[in-house]
């Protein structure tokens, strides 16, 4: 849940009237910054003592101490100064504390940045041996105003930890995008400050410029929010700030104002599909975008029309079809969500908690990234990619942000399959040998192939059978398994069946490490085709075919019955062992009922979306093998792969919708799609 805090010293100068502020709005937490007018740095222990007490009494927690350690020149002496910061993280002590507030110096430019390091990794040292974190505020007149200095703090001073305040930044003229995608990683809570960019007057959160709906929508759901208003002139506002305060409205006295400034702060949540309880904030919607209402974004977004989604609705929509956009609003004319034109534009509006992405595989991870590094939760479509390098990509930025990311293997809520699963990781068929797995009832005619001018080509799809109709079977080949081969040789036909440039019919042979062998067979042209998944162990044999599983169980275990055994012919006695399952197969409905639980803190995720390489590895890996005529190791040279994947498509068809377009991860893809 989110926490709120404030610097109910806006309210009222005396204690007891900021405590009765903070209980009149809800607010448990106190960023303890002055009492009476006199700063905390101020306070005498004999005060803090009485003050921590009072608090305690009142059932206030003192979230953090709103120190202003660093508002001082950068050519004071550091020596002396230092009693003063020894003083705050005593009085951190005494009020049960474990963050201060501070600041990086006044006066102090790109010539001092040295010096600014220095004394914070100081002040952090001091602070750390006492179990406290220093939080640094990005505040006008001081180093760490602008972005990129705050980067290079948090770079060259370890263990400092971050504030972020809307209000700051936009007063010392820097771009709020920037500042959200380059700074909301690192930083541990929130001051909630607006302000009118041209103006430069201080309003309620979300009437300003500060971005504060598209700032929520992005930051941990248990993080902290501290309401730093300044909608009017407090006791002690001349300590902290030496600048006229321009307000656009006028409160009749600060309990107004203070009231105004929470009343703003619970709007902004509010629209962010946010709740209040006893306890705290928690989501109590997740506001679904889906990017490309092709085939398979328009069955998702019926799901969500259907209610099939709890607590989870769909508020925006985006193609670079028109038409699939009206097709979608005459379909659910109470629908209730915006429509953009580009996936981007929808991503940016900030009216959504994750987004679908369902376009063209080549931009899978284009543009989950783009969602990952502005907050956004990502459902990525399968498969990743077309190629490793551009999901590793993804990957590491999924790490790098901890945005929650899922990837569409609806296949994984099989009940035959998770069964599967749990038996070879019990060891439910001891060490396994063997690997099988035809997969050829994928008939298609050549009709399909000509109904879309992406598909079956290497520029429009980066391949054909394998990463259109395969790629959750390559998925499950590994997540079931429980582990990925190590070599592949495969042989791909390349348009034998139909009229396409790319695979239509595949063989694969590969190894796995323990010795263990494998085979996938795969085809868009056999009728009648087949579905048999096979995995034989020393221990018996699984085998998934025609919606049925069957167990057979070998005792004793066949390497051991190999060397013991001495009556000539012969071989362990097999058991059938029944099955049983829950029976359930959720599909899509499931993936995007565990991916809003996970995001609203009920479930564990379920499909972690990093692991969407894997099946790439196997696909590029066949593909790979056919292109070389050779054994191809796993993982291979990405850069080798792309290189002779870029052939393909350098000397490839090139149908009207791609043409033009270059295939690389930095190519901006707005939407749409078909799958």
């Amino acid at each position: 849940m989110l926490q709120l805090c404030a610097f109910a010293d806006e309210a009222g100068a005396p204690l007891a009237e900021q405590i009765a502020a903070l209980k009149r709005n809800r607010i448990p937490n106190l960023e303890l910054r002055s009492i009476d007018g006199k700063n905390v740095s101020d306070f005498t222990v004999e005060e803090a003592e009485a003050y921590a007490a009072e608090l305690r009494a009142a059932g206030i927690t003192v979230f953090s101490i709103g120190s202003p350690l660093g508002k001082v020149d950068i050519t004071c002496d550091f020596e002396e100064y230092l009693q003063k910061v020894r003083h705050v993280l005593t009085l951190c002590q005494i009020f049960s504390c474990t963050r201060v507030r501070m600041f990086s110096f006044f006066k102090a430019g790109e010539g001092e940045t040295d010096e600014v390091v220095s004394r914070l990794l100081r002040m952090v040292e001091m602070a750390e041996e006492q179990g406290i974190h220093l939080y640094h505020e990005n505040e006008k007149d001081i180093f760490g105003d602008a972005v990129d200095r705050v980067k290079i703090l948090a770079r060259r001073v370890p263990g400092l930890r971050f504030i972020y305040d809307p209000a700051n930044f936009i007063q010392c003229g820097q771009d709020m995008q920037q500042a959200m995608d380059e700074l909301t990683a690192h930083i541990g809570y929130f001051h909630i400050k607006d302000v009118i960019r041209e103006t430069g007057e201080l309003v309620p959160a979300g009437e300003g410029d500060g971005m504060l709906r598209e700032l929520i929508a992005r930051i941990p759901r248990d993080a902290t929010l501290t309401i730093e208003p300044h909608l009017a002139i407090f006791a002690g506002y001349g300590q902290i700030d030496n600048t006229e305060m321009k307000n656009k409205y006028v409160y009749q006295n600060n309990n107004d104002s203070f009231d105004a400034a929470c009343a703003g702060l619970r709007r902004v949540l509010t629209d962010c599909g946010y709740k209040e309880q006893e306890k705290g904030w928690y989501k109590n919607m997740i506001r679904y975008g889906i990017i490309g209402v092709g085939n398979m974004g328009s069955a998702h977004l019926e799901s969500f029309q259907k209610g099939l989604v709890p607590d989870a609705c769909v508020t925006a929509i985006a193609d670079h079809d028109a038409s699939k956009l009206e097709r979608m609003k005459e379909k659910f004319p109470d629908g209730g969500f915006a429509c953009y034109s580009e996936g981007k534009d929808l991503i940016d509006a900030g009216n959504v908690d994750a987004v679908i992405v369902a376009i063209p595989h080549y931009f899978h991870p284009e543009m989950s990234i783009y969602a990952m590094k502005r907050g956004i939760a990502v459902v990525c479509e399968k498969p990743a990619g077309v190629y490793t390098k551009q999901v590793k990509e993804m990957n590491a930025v999924a790490k790098e942000t901890g945005v929650p990311f899922t990837m569409m293997f609806n296949q994984r809520t099989n009940c035959l399959y998770r069964k599967m699963r749990e038996i070879v990781a019990a060891g439910g068929v001891g060490e396994i040998k063997r690997v099988n797995w035809i997969i050829t009832n994928w008939y298609r005619a050549q009709c399909y192939y000509d109904s879309g001018s992406w598909r079956a080509t290497w520029r429009g799809e980066g391949g054909g059978v394998l990463l259109n109709q395969c790629p959750h079977q390559l998925d499950l080949l590994q997540w079931v398994v429980g582990m990925m081969p190590i070599n592949m040789r495969a042989f791909c036909h390349f348009g034998k069946w139909h009229d396409i440039e790319v695979e239509d019919d595949v063989t694969a042979y590969f190894e796995y490490e323990n010795g263990a062998t494998g085979v996938f067979i795969t085809s868009t042209a056999d009728a009648p085709g087949n579905n048999r998944f096979e995995i034989l162990g020393t221990g018996g044999k699984l085998v998934c075919e025609h919606g049925k599983l069957t167990y057979t169980k070998c005792e004793p275990n066949e390497r051991e019955f190999c060397v013991t055994h001495t009556g000539g012919f012969g071989e362990p006695k097999y058991e059938n062992v029944p099955v049983e399952t829950d029976g359930q197969n959720l599909q899509h409905i499931g993936i995007l009922r565990n991916f809003t639980n996970y995001l609203l803190g009920k479930e564990e995720l379920f499909v972690d979306g990093t692991e969407g390489i894997k099946g790439v590895y196997l696909m590029d890996s066949m593909l790979f093998s056919a292109f070389t005529d050779k054994k191809v190791p796993i993982p291979f040279d990405d850069d080798e792969y792309y290189a002779e994947l870029q052939k393909r498509v350098a000397t490839g068809r090139v149908k009207e919708e791609t043409a033009g377009v270059v295939l690389d991860t930095s190519n901006t893809y707005g939407g749409g799609g078909k799958k």
